[in-house]
C-alpha cells in the first residue's frame, strides 16, 4: 500500500462524511511542492476518513529523482510484475479508483501558471473547476489513460508553476481552499476574486528531434499558425503542419517532445 498520512477533524454532514477525497503528492519524486501543500492542508484538521495525503513515489523522492525507472504518471494501469513504477501504479490504482476526487499536485520547470488538469471533462469536474476559477484548463486526451488522474472518478492535477516559487505554493492552496468550502469540508472566508478560465483540448505530443531547439517566440498559449517555423537546428526549421497552441513546452523534463498541441475548447 502507499504511504498515508492523514488529517482529523468531525463533520456532522452525513453526505461529506461518506466522501473519500486523496491529495496525492510526489507522482515525480522531484516535485518537492506537494509536501508544502500537505503540510498547510493539515492546519485545516479536516476528518481522517475523508481526507487522505498519498505519498506516491516515495522511493523516488528519497534519491532525489523524478522517477526510478519510468514517468510514474505514464505508467497507468500499471504491471503487477513490471518494473518499479509498473508495479506502483498497480498497487495504486485500487487506492485511485476508490476515492470520489483525487487531487495530484505537480510543478513545472516551463513557464505554465494557474492551470488545473483533467481528463475526464464531466458535469461534475467542470462543476469543480468553475469553483476553483484556474486561469488555464488543459483537457489531457494526450496521455489518457496512462496519467494517474486518468484512473480517478474525478481526477484534478494542480500545475500551477515552479517548484520553489511561494506563489505557486500559496495559489495552490488557496484553490484548495475554495474547492474543499465549497463541499463543506470548511467554513472560512474566501476572496470572491473572478478569474475568466480558457479550455484546451490536448491532443497530441511535439516531438523534438535531435538537437532542435524551440525558438526564442513561442510561447505556451500563444497560438502557432500552419506553415510557421518554431523550432531550428542550425540552418534547419521545423514547421508547424497545422495551427495548435503550445501546452507545456519549455519543460526541462521533456527529452524526446517539446511539450503538447492544444486546440481551444471554449
Amino acid at each position: 500500500m502507499a504511504p498515508y498520512f492523514s488529517l482529523s477533524k468531525k463533520t456532522n454532514n452525513i453526505k461529506i462524511q461518506n466522501m473519500k477525497i486523496i491529495l496525492n503528492i510526489l507522482t515525480h519524486g522531484d516535485e518537492k511542492i506537494g509536501l508544502k501543500v500537505a503540510k498547510e492542508i493539515e492546519k485545516l484538521n479536516i476528518n481522517k476518513n475523508i481526507l487522505s495525503v498519498q505519498i506516491a513515489n516515495k522511493k523516488a523522492f528519497e534519491i532525489h529523482k523524478r522517477f526510478i525507472d519510468q514517468d510514474l504518471n505514464r505508467s497507468f494501469p500499471g504491471k503487477k510484475f513490471g518494473n518499479h513504477e509498473q508495479k506502483l501504479a498497480y498497487k495504486l490504482l485500487p487506492i485511485i479508483k476508490s476515492a470520489d476526487i483525487v487531487i495530484d499536485i505537480h510543478s513545472t520547470t516551463s513557464n505554465l501558471k494557474n492551470t488545473l488538469i483533467v481528463e475526464k471533462f464531466n458535469k461534475k469536474t467542470i462543476k469543480y473547476i468553475k469553483v476553483i476559477q484556474p486561469k488555464y484548463v488543459l483537457v489531457m486526451n494526450a496521455t489518457k489513460n496512462n496519467a494517474l488522474i486518468s484512473q480517478a472518478k474525478i481526477g484534478i492535477a494542480f500545475e500551477y508553476g515552479k517548484d520553489n516559487n511561494p506563489n505557486t505554493l500559496k495559489k495552490i492552496v488557496a484553490d484548495i481552499k475554495k474547492l474543499f468550502k465549497h463541499l463543506g469540508l470548511i467554513n472560512i472566508r474566501i476572496s470572491k476574486r473572478k478569474n475568466t478560465t480558457k479550455y484546451f483540448n490536448v491532443f497530441s505530443k511535439v516531438h523534438k528531434p535531435k538537437e532542435y531547439k524551440l525558438l526564442k517566440k513561442i510561447k505556451n498559449y500563444k497560438l502557432i499558425y500552419k506553415g510557421e517555423t518554431f523550432a531550428r537546428r542550425g540552418n534547419k526549421y521545423l514547421i508547424a503542419e497545422e495551427d495548435f497552441y503550445p501546452i507545456l513546452f519549455g519543460e526541462k523534463n521533456y527529452k524526446d517532445y517539446f511539450g503538447f498541441r492544444g486546440k481551444k475548447i471554449i
